[in-house]
């Protein structure tokens, strides 16, 4: 027998797949996927802050003392 691999693209859709393969009587197991896709666009932001960070250019904000913190 084969395997298939499902990768849906949302919570929705991954409903209508479950309650499909049940009302069919298919017999289906489930596999977290640990590593997420990252939009690109998302993750270069993110090293960018991480450099800046780094580089002490990354201005952070006490919510507590905001007015101080500036």
């Amino acid at each position: 027998m084969e395997n298939i691999l499902i990768t849906p693209k949302n919570k929705k859709q991954l409903q209508l797949l479950k309650l499909l393969l049940e009302e069919m009587k298919i017999q289906f197991t489930f596999e977290k996927n640990e590593i997420e896709s990252v939009n690109p666009e998302l993750e270069k932001k993110i090293n960018e802050a991480r450099k800046e960070k780094k580089e002490g250019k990354l201005l952070t904000i006490d919510p507590k003392k905001i007015w101080e913190s500036i």
